[in-house]
């Protein structure tokens, strides 16, 4: 028998980090939640953005057929980001990028990483931002183990959750792990939740029913930039509320809207989306719905604005909105300060 020949074995055999459900895909929403949730957001849900899959091999060789819903392309994102896949090895007690996959259609087969020695490593897999997985198999050499690694015990206990827009689903990350969910889910070893959705985080109810179900140690909500001041007026307090009754002590983050590049050049007013007085007034709407909860006696809650939230030197986007792997990485420090200073974590014990 050739030891180089691979095997493959269900991505769903091992440990899939990421969504909040025990179904058998690659889903983020259950299948409940199609009668519940908006058809833009119910779609959106069916991307596997913040999706991994842990396993433990001694193979030399790692490979992985997936098998994707759409094979998207996005004008602004690499095929990895949106379609592909990239792996991470833990070392020393961190997760260390190894290499992606890139995928050219439908059908793919791609092989991640070749001539490595034979002790066993830890391993994960982040799934497509901008597309949804209908099945992924991964590849070790003949003769080798692949097996499920034994849960972590992490000085976060339960995960994260995020509810945002596009920049939160991991628009324009280069590849899968960049989206800054998954950066701080590496930073923290903590699993994230990423309830991204481009263009729909408009802070809803029926969303809502979904974080509520998820016993986190914290919300952080971003959806500020696809949400008008008029929505946010209407929505964010109502959802805070409505957190706050099932989840009486989780705290929450507030996130506001960053400045897009380009509207730092508009003069349109604050009826124009995208304008900087818009966004102004974006901010503005979410800062009055946090006061207002504060003022209601809603404990455990926080407020990030955008001073900085992605840097000073106007670099950190594609295309004035969305996040380049700078971008993300910095938002990702941002809320990790807040992260640390909220759960009261000491820095230098994560």
């Amino acid at each position: 028998m050739n030891p180089h020949q691979i095997k493959y074995f269900n991505g769903l055999d091992f440990l899939t980090k990421g969504k909040f459900h025990q179904e058998n895909n690659f889903n983020r929403l259950p299948l409940k939640y199609e009668k519940i949730v908006r058809p833009d957001v119910w779609n959106l849900s069916k991307m596997s953005a913040g999706i991994s899959i842990r396993f433990r091999t001694n193979s030399p060789e790692l490979s992985a057929k997936w098998e994707l819903i759409k094979n998207s392309s996005r004008s602004n994102m690499t095929k990895i980001g949106s379609s592909g896949l990239d792996l991470y090895c833990l070392i020393d007690d961190k997760w260390q990028y190894v290499n992606s996959a890139i995928p050219t259609g439908i059908l793919n087969e791609r092989s991640l990483i070749t001539d490595m020695d034979t002790t066993f490593k830890e391993f994960l897999i982040n799934l497509p931002l901008y597309d949804g997985i209908e099945n992924i198999e991964i590849g070790v050499n003949q003769n080798y183990l692949i097996s499920t690694p034994k849960q972590s015990e992490n000085k976060i206990k339960n995960p994260i959750v995020f509810y945002g827009t596009s920049i939160t689903q991991g628009g324009s990350a280069s590849r899968p792990g960049m989206a800054y969910p998954s950066i701080i889910s590496r930073k923290f070893k903590v699993e994230t939740i990423n309830l991204g959705f481009s263009g729909n985080g408009i802070f809803e109810e029926s969303v809502g029913q979904a974080l509520c179900e998820i016993k986190a140690s914290m919300y952080v909500i971003d959806c500020t930039p696809n949400s008008s001041p008029d929505i946010i007026k209407t929505n964010a307090l109502k959802l805070i509320r409505q957190i706050r009754k099932c989840r009486p002590d989780t705290p929450i983050l507030l996130v506001e809207s960053i400045i897009r590049e380009y509207a730092y050049f508009k003069e349109s007013d604050e009826f124009t989306f995208g304008s900087l007085k818009f966004i102004q007034a974006q901010n503005k709407e979410l800062k009055w719905a946090f006061e207002n909860a504060v003022n209601l006696g809603i404990k455990n809650i926080s407020y990030l604005d955008s001073d900085g939230l992605i840097g000073y030197d106007h670099e950190g986007t594609v295309d004035g909105t969305h996040l380049s792997d700078l971008g993300l990485y910095r938002i990702a420090d941002n809320i990790e300060a807040k992260i640390i200073e909220i759960l009261k974590l000491k820095e230098n014990s994560i």
